[in-house]
């Protein structure tokens, strides 16, 4: 208890007036209740921002390094492939869970093709929880424009391999020269899309 509570002790000007000594409780207890909540929210923030910095990401699973990145052309048609450390999965497993998106792709110059997965929402007919592939656009690490693409995609488990068939007008570039995986994730600088990529491995195409 606060020593000017206990009434024996409080000051002369106190005891003589009672509307005093009810107005100073009031005060007294106000400032005991402000300073409570000021320690609690002290703490609260303290927590999350422990949190925060403690909490570990996913471990990249091997799927995500690249190994080795193709890209042909047969009359009408563009056929492209990577190749990976490890099995590309056929359904979002809890690293894909975990992002925004997922996904490959195939550039010349910041346009091209990607072949994604993001169980989170639905953006394309063509197998909207799974993958799928659309043509895109950069600049520089933000999603300028995003477009539908219909390809075919395969997953050869016994190479770790996805390959992508499509037609040259929905290949969404020249023939690129750059593979890489990558995660989408919302970015508000990207101003066209409020979407970032962050590169997590790539290699140069052979033809």
């Amino acid at each position: 208890m606060h020593k000017y509570l206990d009434m024996d002790k409080r000051p002369k000007t106190l005891r003589e007036n009672p509307i005093n000594i009810l107005f100073y409780v009031f005060v007294m207890r106000r400032i005991s209740q402000i300073t409570t909540v000021t320690a609690a929210a002290t703490f609260l923030a303290f927590a999350i921002m422990s949190s925060t910095t403690i909490t570990p990401a996913l471990a990249q699973p091997s799927y995500t390094q690249l190994i080795k990145a193709t890209a042909a052309t047969t009359p009408g048609s563009v056929h492209l492939s990577v190749t990976t450390a490890g099995n590309i999965p056929r359904f979002p497993d809890s690293f894909i869970q975990s992002v925004l998106v997922f996904g490959y792709a195939w550039l010349n110059n910041g346009q091209g093709l990607v072949a994604v997965i993001h169980p989170g929402f639905k953006d394309s007919f063509q197998n909207p929880s799974e993958w799928h592939t659309h043509t895109v656009v950069l600049s520089g690490a933000c999603i300028k424009q995003l477009g539908t693409s219909q390809a075919g995609i395969t997953i050869t488990m016994t190479n770790n391999a996805l390959g992508v068939n499509t037609g040259i007008a929905q290949a969404g570039s020249s023939i690129p020269n750059g593979s890489a995986s990558f995660i989408v994730q919302k970015d508000p600088a990207c101003t066209d899309t409020g979407l970032g990529v962050q590169v997590l491995s790539q290699v140069a195409i052979t033809h």
